[in-house]
């Protein structure tokens, strides 16, 4: 595989771990994203070409692969989190109003459909255009459906642990956004015979960003179910992935010969708690502890086997190991 990468969405935190470590790797990096890099971010440091533009321009898209000749596009630039109003949050909107505040969108409320699924076809697009034939490109955990219940109905997994193969059944724009964004890659690999890793990626810790954030705290004593929220599997597996690590599988899925031309991968470095899987699933979701009894030790409910078996990934970052700074 040829050495010339580039990253889409690179100014982003992700990025600036990615780029800097797949330089340091030898490959010659450049970086696309909407907004440029700031003085003091890793990339501007490790003096990454970058090319300022819009995902949702296929113009855009030209213009920076004509720039960076890329053999590979690594493909982070999306909206990860949702940005559309959704019914069941109506009541906190309301509220705010009736306090005498006011409710301020930061985004159009189309921003996370469309930048992430439009964005996602014009880089395919523009990729065949160009020749280009590899694409990694980031997805998430969240496709499984386990995001945002806007149903209000209970997510209950087919099997423990999950895994690729594991039916996908999103409610809310972002978990459909990025559904959508892989069924859009699998269309481009079977028409013009290019090649797609798309990384699920685990609640991502950030080293320089999340060391004091709560979210992220490890060791965690994880709580039991209670009336509210029991018999609800919500977004918090209590897993993450380190960005360091998720660098390293760039470079593992770029330089992997061995792959189906669409392989998707779950990403994760490990759980948060020391208590066996099987003990917390019984205590934090009663009415998945039968289908959780044979996870081994800490292993997290959504399985990384795949990923060790066919690029041979092996997570370094984790906190019962090494210092997370």
């Amino acid at each position: 595989m040829g050495k010339n990468v580039l990253v889409t969405g690179g100014s982003g935190r992700l990025g600036n771990y990615v780029c800097p470590y797949l330089k340091e790797q030898g490959y010659n990096v450049s970086s696309f994203d909407v907004v440029p890099p700031r003085p003091d971010s890793a990339n501007a440091k490790a003096g990454i070409p970058f090319v300022q533009g819009d995902l949702t321009s296929l113009g855009d898209c030209l213009r920076a692969f004509s720039f960076g000749q890329p053999d590979v596009i690594v493909h982070l630039g999306a909206i990860p989190f949702n940005v559309d109003l959704h019914p069941p949050y109506a009541g906190e909107y309301n509220r705010a109003v009736q306090d005498g505040l006011r409710f301020s969108q930061a985004m159009p409320e189309q921003a996370t459909m469309e930048i992430n699924t439009m964005g996602s076809f014009y880089v395919m697009d523009a990729a065949r255009r160009l020749g280009i034939k590899k694409v990694i490109a980031a997805s998430s955990y969240f496709v499984l459906g386990i995001g945002f219940r806007l149903s209000g109905t209970s997510y209950e997994p087919e099997y423990l642990p999950m895994d690729e193969e594991h039916p996908l059944l999103p409610e809310d724009s972002y978990s459909l956004s990025k559904v959508l964004g892989e069924e859009i890659y699998r269309a481009f690999v079977r028409a013009y015979d290019m090649r797609v890793v798309a990384m699920r990626l685990l609640g991502v810790y950030y080293p320089d960003f999340d060391r004091s954030r709560a979210m992220h705290t490890f060791n965690v004593q994880v709580p039991a179910a209670t009336d509210q929220d029991k018999g609800y599997l919500v977004s918090n597996t209590y897993q993450y992935v380190d960005a360091r690590d998720i660098a390293v599988f760039v470079k593992l899925s770029i330089e992997a010969g061995n792959l189906a031309p669409f392989e998707p991968f779950y990403v994760a470095t490990d759980t948060k708690y020391t208590e066996p899987t099987s003990a917390i699933v019984a205590r934090r979701w009663p009415f998945l502890a039968e289908k959780a009894k044979n996870i081994p030790g800490t292993e997290g409910i959504i399985s990384i086997k795949k990923a060790e078996r066919l690029l041979g990934y092996k997570p370094a970052y984790s906190w019962r190991t090494r210092e997370l700074s």
